[in-house]
């Protein structure tokens, strides 16, 4: 708790479960009222650009399991920096713009490593609590979110008829979603997709493990 999420300008520290609620939703009372109710079943760690004026990272001590946490962490963010780049590149020639017409949107590298955690839950907090998921329905804010996610599903993503299909995880890639940004750049030929994650597609006796993803 030392290391929480200070404001929404700097979007960097840890989030205890209960406190966020993902939802397209614009009522603040209304966000209240079902953050209530049932509360997304996550806790998560993020991390900004490191060195911006006025918003620190969040570093834990480093000692024992989190000795090289910090060097892990900002080389992983630059790997997924150049990987935003060269994706919106590719996007870019796919709207028949010059390759580099997004760069300038992008290079600084004003993005959010976020570090997520669904903790166990018995499988009876889904019977008693209608509409109890582990992170509600919602679009991302960004341009694109490079999502790798473990082997426990839950993810699911809206179709255009309105129906919610599983993103089954394939081992050895990540999940590249449109976000409300990206959207907004291509007049919507590409779409923001609702998306939310549920509980797992096959049961594993009374509890569900945890899931772990990074956004």
């Amino acid at each position: 708790m030392s290391l929480g999420w200070t404001t929404p300008e700097a979007n960097r520290g840890y989030s205890a479960p209960g406190r966020e609620k993902v939802t397209q939703l614009t009522d603040i009372a209304e966000v209240d009222k079902i953050r209530d109710a049932v509360p997304d079943i996550k806790e998560s760690f993020e991390i900004g650009r490191e060195g911006e004026p006025g918003h620190p990272n969040q570093w834990p001590e480093e000692q024992g399991d989190l000795v090289g946490f910090k060097k892990t962490m900002l080389s992983f963010f630059n790997q997924c920096k150049a990987l935003h780049v060269e994706v919106m590149r590719a996007i870019a020639v796919g709207m028949d713009l010059n390759s580099s017409f997004f760069d300038s949107f992008v290079d600084v590298g004003d993005n959010t490593l976020r570090l997520l955690h669904y903790p166990a839950v018995e499988k009876e907090v889904f019977r008693i609590n209608p509409g109890q998921v582990r992170a509600g329905e919602h679009s991302d804010y960004g341009s694109v979110t490079l999502l790798f996610q473990d082997s426990r599903g839950g993810l699911q993503v809206k179709s255009p008829n309105g129906q919610f299909v599983d993103a089954t995880p394939i081992e050895g890639t990540c999940v590249v979603n449109a976000g409300d940004l990206l959207a907004r750049w291509s007049n919507d030929t590409i779409k923001s997709t609702i998306h939310r994650v549920v509980e797992p597609p096959r049961g594993e006796g009374d509890l569900y493990p945890p899931r772990y993803s990074i956004a």
